[in-house]
C-alpha cells in the first residue's frame, strides 16, 4: 500500500504535513475529508524517503521505552496517552524524545506499526509486525510486555556473544595492523638492512624481496576482490528480491552458521506464533501472519508453503517435516 505525505489545511486555514497510507487517491481523500481537514497537496512516497531522515535509536532506548509502555499499557492506557506519559516520566532523554516523535506520529494521522515503520532503522522487522499483529488482535498492551521480555533476553545473549568475541576480534585487528606495517615500514628497509649485514649480494637479496612482494600483492588483490564482492551481495540484497531469497537460502546452509541464523529465525517464529494462537487466532491464520515477521526470505517462504499445505489438507507435522530449514524439533 503506498504512502502519500499530504499538505493539509483545517478550517481555519491552518497547515500541517501529514503521512498516509491509502489505496489510492480516492481512498485518500476520503479520509482527509472524515478528519474535516482539506486536502491542499499530496505525492507518493516509499520507505526509503520515510525514513531517510529519521533519528537512529539505540537498542537501550528501545529496551527502555518498550518496558515503560508495556507497563503503561497494562494498567489500561491507550497508546498515545502512554507516549504522554513514557516521556513525561522517563529519565533518559532519548526514550523522551523517541516517545515525542512517535506521538507526532500519531497526532498526525499515522498507524501506530506505520509510525515505528518510519523509524525501521530503530525498530527490527518483528517489532514492527509484532505491533501490527497486536493492533489487529486488540492485545498490544500484552505484546509490549513480551517484546520487553524478548528484548531484555536478547540483550544478555548479544552481551555474552559479544564478550566471547571480542578478544579474538582485537587479536585479529592487531594482526592486521601488524600486517600493514610490515608491509609499508619493514619491507622497503629490508635491502638495506640485508646489506649493513652483508647478508648475500644485492641481486639474490632483491630477487627474494621481489617474490615476497609479490605474495603480498596477490593476498592484497585477493583481499579487495573479498571486500567488493561483500559490497556488491549488499547491493543486490537491496536491489533484488531474487537474490534476497537465493542468498538467504544459501546463508541457511552454511556450516556453523546456518544453525546459529536457523534458531534465531525459529525463536521469531515461535515467539510471534505463540502471541497469535493466545490471542484466538487460528493456526493457519498465525502461519501467514507470521510469515512476514521473521527476516530471512527462505525461511518465510517455508512457512507460507507450511500454510498452503496446511490448507490442502496435510497434517501440521507432516507440512513441517517437508522443508529440512526447520529445526527437527519443530516437528
Amino acid at each position: 500500500m503506498p504512502h502519500y505525505r499530504c499538505i493539509v489545511s483545517n478550517s481555519s486555514g491552518k497547515k500541517s504535513d501529514i503521512i498516509k497510507d491509502a489505496n489510492n487517491e480516492k481512498e485518500l481523500i476520503n479520509y482527509i475529508n472524515k478528519m474535516d481537514l482539506f486536502l491542499i497537496s499530496s505525492e507518493i512516497i516509499d520507505d526509503s524517503q520515510l525514513n531517510k531522515t529519521k533519528k537512529h535509536y539505540s537498542k537501550d532506548t528501545i529496551l527502555d521505552f518498550t518496558e515503560i509502555m508495556a507497563t503503561l499499557l497494562q494498567a489500561g492506557l491507550t497508546i498515545q496517552d502512554g507516549l504522554e506519559l513514557c516521556k513525561s516520566i522517563t529519565t533518559n532523554s532519548k526514550t523522551t524524545t523517541l516517545s515525542q516523535a512517535l506521538l507526532d506520529g500519531l497526532q498526525h494521522g499515522i498507524p501506530f506499526y506505520e509510525v515505528l515503520k518510519i523509524y525501521s532503522s530503530s525498530f527490527s522487522l518483528l517489532y514492527q509486525s509484532l505491533i501490527r499483529l497486536g493492533e489487529k488482535t486488540g492485545s498490544v498492551a500484552g505484546v509490549f510486555s513480551r517484546l520487553g521480555s524478548y528484548l531484555r533476553t536478547e540483550k544478555q545473549i548479544k552481551g555474552k556473544l559479544g564478550n566471547a568475541l571480542w578478544y579474538p576480534l582485537f587479536i585479529l585487528c592487531i594482526a592486521i595492523a601488524g600486517c600493514f606495517g610490515i608491509i609499508f615500514y619493514i619491507m622497503p628497509r629490508m635491502a638495506e638492512i640485508f646489506a649493513a649485514f652483508n647478508v648475500g649480494n644485492e641481486d639474490t637479496v632483491s630477487i627474494e624481496l621481489q617474490q615476497v612482494y609479490g605474495s603480498l600483492w596477490v593476498s592484497l588483490s585477493i583481499f579487495i576482490i573479498l571486500l567488493i564482492s561483500i559490497v556488491c551481495f549488499f547491493v543486490l540484497r537491496k536491489t533484488s528480491d531474487a537474490f534476497v531469497l537465493f542468498s538467504d537460502t544459501i546463508l541457511l546452509k552454511i556450516p556453523l552458521l546456518g544453525p546459529f541464523l536457523k534458531s534465531l529465525q525459529t525463536l521469531d517464529f515461535a515467539f510471534a506464533m505463540e502471541l497469535l494462537t493466545g490471542s484466538g487466532i487460528t493456526v493457519s491464520n498465525a502461519l501467514k501472519e507470521t510469515a512476514s515477521v521473521v527476516s530471512n526470505k527462505a525461511f518465510s517462504q517455508a512457512i507460507l508453503d507450511v500454510h498452503e499445505r496446511l490448507l490442502r489438507g496435510e497434517k501440521l507435522s507432516a507440512a513441517f517435516m517437508g522443508h529440512t530449514i526447520f529445526p527437527g524439533y519443530i516437528s
